[in-house]
């Protein structure tokens, strides 16, 4: 009989489904670096490469903040201006370049107000992140990218 009751709890328990470890926020905090890839079906020759990249994120007071660089193969790179942490995964809203400061005059550029970059990075709870970068202009899905992080080691 107990043999039994114990098979039958060994089945519910295969059974249930297994929840994503969740993460806590200075789970993503450090200095990332690896690679940023075009996913797209048809980039252009001078794209298929993989570019490296360097992702920094802090904690401060309790929220994330990242700044992604280089981004779109320049030098302004894209600032995180939302972020959430769902189960093993941080999910950032960013622009292009940084965010003009609270009462500042002048603009960040043309083209980059009208672009929004959705990431996704998934931690591996390690020293590795991977992820995907969205990026819409106009509200109209424009390109995305791929990435493959390690967090950055200190020199002694």
């Amino acid at each position: 009989m107990v043999a039994t009751f114990l098979m039958l709890l060994l089945a519910a328990a295969l059974q249930l489904p297994t929840a994503a470890q969740d993460a806590s926020p200075s789970t993503f905090v450090g200095t990332w670096v690896g690679t940023q890839k075009w996913a797209i079906d048809s980039p252009s020759p001078s794209a298929k490469e993989e570019q490296p990249v360097e992702l920094k994120i802090d904690l401060v007071g309790g929220k994330l903040f990242g700044f992604i660089t280089p981004w779109f193969g320049g030098s302004d790179g894209a600032t995180f201006t939302q972020t959430t942490v769902e189960g093993d995964q941080l999910k950032a809203t960013a622009v292009v370049g940084k965010p003009p400061l609270p009462g500042a005059r002048g603009q960040r550029g043309n083209w980059k107000n009208n672009v929004r970059i959705f990431f996704t990075f998934k931690s591996d709870f390690k020293d590795s992140l991977t992820g995907t970068a969205d990026v819409m202009m106009n509200d109209v899905k424009w390109l995305k990218f791929t990435y493959n992080l390690s967090k950055k080691r200190s020199r002694y």
